[in-house]
């Protein structure tokens, strides 16, 4: 890599990744190593932005102060460069939710445009004219009643007491004003722009397209046509937005918002922009596959947790084929499963997802004293977790479908608290965290794996050392081995007081801190929302979690670099998975939702009864558990069978 890419060296910042590789230079996402403040580090290469042009910039960005601008913090000087420091938007630009397969509701497109003319307004009354106003260019901020618009990358912005003639055109051709082609520019350049982000958002397209020599034609001589998805309200003022002479638009950014919000609050009881679900308009229809499972147990207790062994090769089976009998080796996999007090065990055949033993039920292989919190498969066997204790399940031999040697429970770890346990992903260390109520303090512990053996002592870590009372304000929900070195500590209801709101108004939200095995804090994540659900995916440090106060979507969240992305799901998922293709969500009642490594739909199906568990079978199985409050079912699925849109 080469140096200047690297991370800048005495920096008081330490690099979480790049984000984005602009016009002029690239932008990190970046932690400040001593406070843990998430900022955006934007390096101007000296050879593609001149020192004019980045005290340019510079100057521009140290007099607007607003909340729908990127503010600028701090300058960073380094041997590799130069980087204004500033506010991180986790939302990801404006282009990233304009898909093909979704895109924002009409309520959330209004109030984004709504957020960037708000910031215009104020550039403007600077003296400052944009100049390139695009979906990349919009960055966004994620909370609870959906995002909030922040206007970034003033590099080509102009003052409008300036020459109104540039050095020819610069900027993004598909939402340039017809001045601009001529390197004219004004006030009215900046809101044709938004009139372009205003179709786009309702409509799904740009009202142009083409080469760049075909846009200057179509922007300069062809009129606007609107399409039938554009409500009848709205089209008044995208169409004076889109006027070919500046003098027919509108005078200001804040005459545009004050006839949207006019315009919102006719359709609304009050006159500001309502926010309310869904968050997404789909512009796919979601296919309802048939629910056709492999295999069906009839299961007398509810279970709590499922989880499936690495697949075994079976020495010997009989396989009946034309009624000829033929021996063949073949691959299982065995299912545990936790009810209230008891675990069970299953043998099924890997690739078909039925038992070995045919219609043979389940069979119970030992009891715990408290109810199972987690079934963890790590290289040294099953981890059965409860909230004061850790055990391992030792593997027995199998042979011709049977167990040669029974599967029992060996304890390793008890404690008198309630905690919430994580083990590693090669099972070499724990780490466990008393819960709030508890006696002993709030206190890590580090404990070193010594197979199944036991363990060993290797640190006690007060919790307040590090996290300077914060999490005292929330409850700690879940804690998580990202790797075999790093570990979160997740926490909801922690109030922030950096309000993402003109209002200035306190909000809570959920905060994910990263430590390291030896107890070293690697700094804090906020999340403007309160977390329910989580689990990692298979990508490296990456959770999909559940919205405690929204339905209909779920999270897809990035801790390196940090980003927050919603997926619709059009449920309310109570149950995630996560599989080498995509994600799989399942709410209570039944419904389940299939989407890919890139969030898009793919399929749903509807189990028979509520669902209370499930467990992916790697690459192209999923075991369900169902309760109907008396009796319930454990089905095996073959998604393959299913017709989703994903090839195994």
């Amino acid at each position: 890599m080469p140096q200047h890419l690297g991370e800048p060296k005495r920096s008081k910042y330490r690099l979480l990744g790049l984000i984005g590789q602009g016009q002029f230079g690239q932008v990190f996402c970046a932690i400040h190593r001593q406070t843990g403040r998430l900022v955006a580090l934007k390096n101007l290469e000296q050879d593609r932005f001149p020192t004019h042009k980045f005290l340019r910039e510079l100057r521009f960005l140290l007099s607007l102060q607003h909340p729908n601008i990127v503010t600028f913090q701090s300058l960073e000087h380094t041997p590799t460069g130069r980087y204004l420091v500033m506010d991180y938007c986790e939302g990801g630009t404006l282009r990233n939710l304009l898909t093909e397969e979704i895109r924002p509701s009409l309520p959330h497109s209004i109030r984004l445009v709504a957020d960037v003319l708000a910031g215009l307004e104020q550039a403007h009354q600077r003296g400052i004219v944009h100049c390139d106003i695009k979906p990349e260019n919009i960055l966004l901020h994620v909370h609870a009643k959906g995002w909030t618009a922040c206007i970034s990358d003033f590099g080509i912005a102009r003052l409008s007491q300036e020459m109104s003639q540039q050095d020819g055109p610069v900027g993004s051709p598909a939402y340039m004003a017809p001045e601009r082609f001529y390197g004219q520019y004004s006030v009215g350049s900046d809101l044709y722009s938004v009139g372009i982000l205003l179709f786009e958002l309702i409509a799904g397209y740009r009202p142009f397209s083409g080469t760049p020599a075909e846009l200057m034609s179509a922007h300069l001589n062809v009129p606007v046509q609107l399409p039938a998805a554009i409500p009848v309200a709205w089209r008044p003022i995208i169409m004076r937005a889109l006027q070919k002479l500046p003098a027919r638009r509108f005078h200001s950014a804040g005459e545009m918002l004050a006839e949207i919000r006019a315009v919102a609050g006719t359709a609304a009881t009050g006159s500001q922009i309502p926010l309310a679900q869904p968050y997404f308009l789909a512009t796919t229809d979601l296919t309802e596959c048939p629910f056709q499972p492999q295999h069906q147990e009839i299961v007398h207790q509810q279970i709590t947790a499922l989880a499936v062994t690495p697949k075994l090769v079976a020495t010997a089976f009989c396989l009946e084929n034309d009624s000829e009998s033929v021996t063949a080796p073949f691959e299982t996999v065995r299912l545990l499963q936790a009810t209230q007090h008891h675990l069970w065990q299953q043998t099924y055949h890997a690739d078909w997802l039925i038992p070995t033993q045919g219609k043979q039920p389940s069979v119970q292989i030992a009891a715990t004293s408290e109810p199972v919190e987690h079934l963890l498969i790590r290289p040294h066997g099953c981890y059965v977790v409860t909230r004061r204790s850790v055990g391992v399940l030792t593997s027995g031999t199998e042979e011709v479908g049977q167990i040669r040697q029974p599967t029992r429970l060996a304890p390793l770890a008890a404690w008198a608290e309630d905690c919430l346990t994580t083990i590693d992903p090669t099972g070499r260390w724990l780490v466990r965290l008393p819960l709030p109520t508890s006696s002993e303090g709030r206190c890590l512990k580090f404990l070193r794996l010594l197979g199944r053996q036991g363990f060993q002592l290797a640190a006690s870590i007060p919790l307040d050392q590090h996290n300077n009372g914060n999490q005292q304000d929330g409850q700690t929900t879940h804690l998580l081995a990202l790797d075999d070195r790093h570990f979160a500590i997740v926490t909801a209801g922690v109030a922030s007081t950096a309000s993402l709101h003109s209002s200035g108004e306190e909000t809570t939200g959920t905060q994910i801190q990263i430590m390291n095995r030896r107890g070293n804090p690697l700094g804090s994540l906020w999340v403007a929302l309160r977390l329910r659900q989580m689990v990692l995916t298979s990508t490296p440090y990456q959770l999909l979690a559940t919205d405690e106060e929204q339905s209909g979507t779920v999270l897809l969240i990035d801790l390196k670099p940090y980003r927050v992305r919603r997926l619709w799901v059009d449920s309310t998922p109570q149950f995630l998975a996560t599989t080498v293709w995509g994600y799989i969500v399942a709410e209570s009642q039944g419904q389940i939702v299939f989407l890919d490594q890139a969030g898009r739909l793919i399929g749903a199906t509807t189990s028979p009864a509520p669902i209370v568990a499930m467990t992916p079978v790697q690459p192209h199985g999923l075991l369900l558990a169902t309760w109907d409050g008396a009796t319930g079912s454990l089905y095996s699925l073959d998604l393959r069978l299913l017709g989703l849109d994903l090839v195994f």
